[in-house]
């Protein structure tokens, strides 16, 4: 038995790491969620996340048996391990950690611990297996078998194949913002008419094929010694940027305005309808290439369950697709999707390794990973800052529903911090989802985002057949369905404009806050128990981690309440 230590992101964005002890997972956490700078970029280290699983579990890093990365750093020359002092002291700090210097570290492909983060936690002993994103050690996506003995690649595509890379160079064009922000892409599509023929990418039976030779790339060009010094990306962006002017759309740039009450950059609105349309023509041709590669890998397989993993997995409308998709029996997508989540994978690919993970493992049912703060720590905060603020015990699940009834938002951090780009209750703002104008206030005065970005619903999972068709458990907020007609008439704040929904349930339970507020709220308004949830972050900025990092994001924003802990702080009690 062991204790393994899985660090993530290596690709100087999306530091994490994560602890697996006997094959469980103890704690997982973000860098970003500790220096505040989103996804924590320009850096590699996931010195102050490892240090945070190491006191979880009450260790030092001595005590660790065997470290893994999520990348082959010696690529294209494969490696098993890295003994590379420079680097493993620039992943973990020795300074955090007693001087203490790990010799070497285990090497698991980046691909592999992306697929091993979906299959290895999904508690299927069999499943076809889909990772795409940007790249990673040279591959961009790749099919995969999992079944007890673990996983067996079946077929990869690489970099210069990258469905990732595409997907974000529209959001890029169109923009956006950078590869951070591609996920934006999703919900402007839904205002668009895929009328756009992308020609250069097809869908095929067995996968797809990307061929930008008009545009001076050809597919069979030899490119891997342009790979790791980003050569290769630059002139791929080159080529995107002629292919979408070619269709009559220039790049857009974003307007430099800042709000005038926070001095914030303000969300530029000013896109055109054949803006909407590109981003429509870019998703539908995205879902289309992932629906071949879902058929594929589950023809060669013959399972009937699929994981997904990758960055592309974020994509809560594609995943939408490949849930309904004929021969898929379920569905489990790793919600830390994402560089982040390889920290997840790496560490339980070699716990299997090790014997320490038995398949099927425990299914991964909640992303509360991180930490988590004592009442006593809270107060301390709260005292410290001044706020006057009331202590309602168990009484505050009722206490903030009623005033999320009366149009109120609220700051809400309870118990341990979230895995994953998306918040599940734990670090939220929540909202009346019945009030549309509760979600064009989050977007529009709160986060200072773009007016079209959807937010999503949660609710109590025996809502679910009425507001969703389905009584399939979301926990993960990961995956879109079409909103019913109930849903729309009563939570039409999280329908999005192409009448879908990105829905997050949970079980009722009387020891959880979160489930105790939708129950209140219904019993409150005669209402279905669900909320609008997004996460507590302003647009620019990590999701919040602790305490006086709520405090700072609800002073600097239009937020009524903050709910954290037992402790109610309200903006109309504050001096």
């Amino acid at each position: 038995m062991g204790i393994v230590l899985g660090l993530g992101g290596p690709y100087y964005h999306d530091a994490s790491a994560c602890l697996v002890n006997n094959g469980r997972i103890v704690a997982f956490a973000e860098e970003e969620r500790f220096s505040r700078r989103k996804h924590h970029k320009d850096s590699r280290s996931c010195a102050v996340a490892a240090a945070y699983c190491l006191s979880e579990a009450g260790i030092t890093l001595a005590e660790v048996d065997e470290i893994a990365i999520a990348f082959n750093p010696t690529w294209p020359k494969a490696s098993e391990e890295c003994t590379d002092a420079e680097l493993i002291a620039e992943l973990l700090d020795p300074a955090l950690f007693g001087h203490h210097r790990p010799r070497q570290v285990t090497v698991i492909e980046h691909h592999l611990a992306h697929a091993a983060s979906a299959f290895h936690p999904s508690g299927f002993s069999e499943a076809a297996v889909l990772v795409v994103d940007g790249s990673g050690d040279g591959v961009s996506a790749t099919l995969a078998h999992g079944t007890t003995s673990g996983l067996k690649t079946i077929r990869q595509w690489p970099f210069s194949q990258s469905l990732g890379w595409f997907y974000e160079t529209v959001a890029e064009h169109l923009g956006l913002g950078d590869w951070t922000s591609s996920g934006k892409l999703m919900g402007l599509a839904g205002y668009g008419n895929p009328r756009y023929a992308l020609d250069f990418l097809r869908p095929e039976a067995g996968g797809y094929r990307l061929d930008l030779s008009r545009y001076g790339i050809r597919p069979d060009e030899p490119v891997e010694d342009q790979y790791t010094d980003l050569r290769y990306y630059r002139r791929l962006k080159t080529a995107y940027t002629a292919a979408y002017t070619d269709l009559g759309i220039p790049p857009h740039r974003r307007a430099r305005t800042y709000a005038a009450d926070t001095g914030r950059p303000a969300a530029d609105t000013s896109f055109r309808p054949e803006h909407a349309d590109l981003a429509a023509s870019a998703q539908l041709l995205l879902e289309q290439c992932l629906v071949e590669l879902a058929r594929e890998a589950l023809a060669t397989t013959g399972a009937s369950r699929l994981c997904v993993a990758g960055g592309v997995g974020l994509n809560c409308s594609a995943n939408g697709r490949l849930a309904a998709l004929r021969g898929v029996d379920e569905l489990f997508v790793q919600p830390a999707a994402g560089d982040a989540g390889c920290a997840i994978g790496a560490a339980l690919e070699v716990a299997l390794r090790r014997g320490d993970l038995i398949l099927p493992g425990p299914a991964m049912t909640t992303a509360a990973l991180g930490p988590a703060f004592s009442h006593a720590a809270i107060r301390m905060v709260l005292t410290e800052y001044g706020l006057p603020f009331s202590d309602h015990g168990a009484d505050l699940p009722s206490i903030v529903a009623g005033h999320l009834a009366l149009g109120r938002v609220a700051g809400w951090f309870q118990g341990r911090m979230e895995a994953g780009p998306r918040a599940l209750g734990h670090r939220s703002i929540l909202a009346d989802a019945r009030r549309v104008q509760a979600r064009d206030r989050i977007n529009n005065q709160i986060k200072h985002r773009e007016a079209w970005r959807p937010l999503a619903p949660v609710l109590l999972d025996d809502a679910g057949p009425d507001l969703l068709g389905t009584n399939t458990p979301h926990p993960f907020m990961i995956i879109a369905r079409q909103a019913t007609e109930a849903a729309r008439e009563a939570i039409p704040a999280a329908v999005h404009t192409d009448g879908t929904l990105r829905p997050q349930t949970i079980t009722c339970d009387e020891a959880d806050p979160y489930a105790g507020l939708l129950a209140c709220f219904a019993e409150q308004t005669g209402r279905p128990p669900a909320l609008l949830n997004t996460s507590f972050n302003h647009e620019a900025e990590p999701i919040v981690c602790t305490p006086r990092d709520a405090v700072a994001t609800f002073a600097a924003s239009p937020l009524n309440l903050l709910a954290i802990g037992p402790f109610l702080v309200r903006k109309d009690h504050m001096t």
